[in-house]
């Protein structure tokens, strides 16, 4: 789980803190040679005295394998 105050001034939802805690997941994750699965987000929308704050929880797993590359055969003249 990695959250994480969101330190700007305003009301709402803040999109770059939200990414900020993808991209950490994202980076602890790639380190082990994982990708993210998320499991759950929570944001909380700044308010009047109070940050806004982005909860996730996920876990690493292996990468999803890619679709099958295409095998083309050589073209031939006759």
């Amino acid at each position: 789980m990695i959250g994480k105050k969101d330190g700007t001034p305003g009301l709402g939802v803040s999109l770059s803190n939200k990414a900020d805690v993808y991209h950490e997941a994202d980076d602890f994750c790639n380190a082990k040679g994982l990708e993210v699965l998320t499991l759950k987000v929570t944001t909380t929308p700044a308010r009047l005295a109070q940050l806004g704050s982005t909860e996730l929880d996920f876990k690493c797993v292996a990468p999803r394998k890619t679709a099958a590359s295409v095998q083309k055969e050589p073209d031939q003249r006759n």
